[in-house]
C-alpha cells in the first residue's frame, strides 16, 4: 500500500507556457504578499515557484503562507520536509507542520499525518491514531483518507477495535494485541494483551507477563510478571507451566527456586508433557543424588 498522502503540490513540466504565466503574475504575486502580507498570495507565489521546480523560493513563501495562519501551507511544509523538496528529509518537522495543518481544520494534513503514524514516520508507530486521523479526514470530504480506511489492512483494525472495545469481543482484543505486536506499536499490543488477560484468556496472561518481563509497551515489573504467569499457569496453560519451571530452574530473571520448578515439571508431566517429565527427572537427579550424605529437604517430597 502506498502511504505518500500528496497534498496539492503537482510538478508541472517546466514549459514556455509555464514561464510566460510565471513572468506575467510573479511580481503581482510578490507585492501582495510581502508588501500586503496577503498569505493567500503568499502561497500562489509558492505554486508557482513549484511550477518551475524552484523548491527553495517555494518553500520560504509556503513558510510565510503558514507563519500567517494558511494551513494549506502548513500542510505544504510537511509534505516538502516528507519528500525532501528543497529542503533536507526531515519526518520530524513533517509532522510537525502536518500536525499544525491537521489542528488548523485543514482535512488534508490530517489525512498525511495519519500516513506518518501508519508507518512510524517523525513519530511513534500507531494504528489507533492514524485511524483517528483518517476518520477525521475522510469526514472533512478527503476521499484519499477514505479510501486508507476502506484498505483490508487498515480496515480490519478499526473492526477489531470496535468488536473489542464497543461489543466487548475477547477474542478480537487477542487479534488485535497480536496486530499491534506485529507492526512494533507495543504500547497498545500491552494494551489489549491486558484486556484479553482481564477478559480471562489465560495465554494473553502469560504475553502480558511477558511484556513486564522485558519492559515491552509498559515499565519493567518481574513482580507482576511473576504474577500474571502463575495466573496462566493456574488458569491450566500447561505450555506456560513448563516455561516457568525453567524460569525458576535457571534463575534468571526470577529467583531460583528449585522446589517450585520440580513442582511445574511434575504438573506438566502428569499432563502428558513428555518435555516436563524429561525436566523433572534431570533435575531431581541434579539435584538429590542417591548418595547424598545430607538430602535437600525437597528431595523426600519427589522420591
Amino acid at each position: 500500500m502506498k502511504l505518500l498522502y500528496v497534498m496539492f503540490l503537482v510538478l508541472a513540466t517546466v514549459g514556455t507556457n509555464s514561464s510566460i504565466a510565471f513572468a506575467e503574475t510573479n511580481e503581482k504575486l510578490h507585492n501582495q504578499c510581502d508588501e500586503k502580507k496577503d498569505v493567500n498570495a503568499c502561497l500562489n507565489v509558492a505554486q508557482t515557484y513549484i511550477s518551475i521546480g524552484d523548491y527553495k523560493n517555494a518553500l520560504n513563501y509556503f513558510e510565510k503562507a503558514c507563519d500567517g495562519g494558511n494551513m494549506l501551507g502548513c500542510g505544504a511544509l510537511g509534505d516538502m520536509y516528507q519528500r525532501a523538496l528543497g529542503v533536507k528529509k526531515n519526518y520530524k518537522k513533517a509532522v510537525k507542520f502536518y500536525t499544525q495543518s491537521c489542528d488548523g481544520a485543514e482535512m488534508a494534513g490530517c489525512g498525511a499525518l495519519g500516513d506518518m503514524y501508519m508507518k512510524g514516520l517523525g513519530t511513534e508507530l500507531s494504528y489507533a491514531k492514524a485511524m483517528e486521523l483518517y476518520n477525521k479526514a475522510c469526514d472533512g470530504g478527503k476521499e484519499m483518507a477514505c479510501d486508507r480506511l476502506n484498505d483490508t489492512f487498515i480496515g480490519s483494525f478499526e473492526d477489531l477495535s470496535i468488536r473489542c472495545n464497543d461489543a466487548k469481543e475477547i477474542p478480537a482484543c487477542t487479534q488485535l494485541a497480536s496486530k499491534y505486536g506485529e507492526g512494533k506499536d507495543y504500547a497498545n499490543a500491552f494494551k489489549y494483551t491486558k484486556k484479553g488477560c482481564d477478559g480471562g484468556v489465560m495465554l494473553d496472561c502469560a504475553s502480558e507477563g511477558y511484556l513486564y518481563q522485558e519492559g515491552i509497551g509498559v515499565k519493567k515489573n518481574l513482580k507482576k510478571a511473576l504474577k500474571l504467569y502463575n495466573k496462566s499457569c493456574n488458569g491450566n496453560e500447561i505450555d506456560v507451566c513448563l516455561v516457568l519451571g525453567e524460569l525458576y530452574e535457571r534463575g534468571d530473571p526470577f529467583d531460583q527456586n528449585y522446589p517450585k520448578a520440580l513442582e511445574l515439571y511434575a504438573k506438566v508431566c502428569n499432563d502428558g508433557k513428555e518435555a516436563g517429565c524429561d525436566n523433572f527427572i534431570n533435575l531431581y537427579e541434579q539435584e538429590c543424588p542417591a548418595d547424598a550424605t545430607a538430602p535437600k529437604k525437597f528431595c523426600s517430597k519427589y522420591k
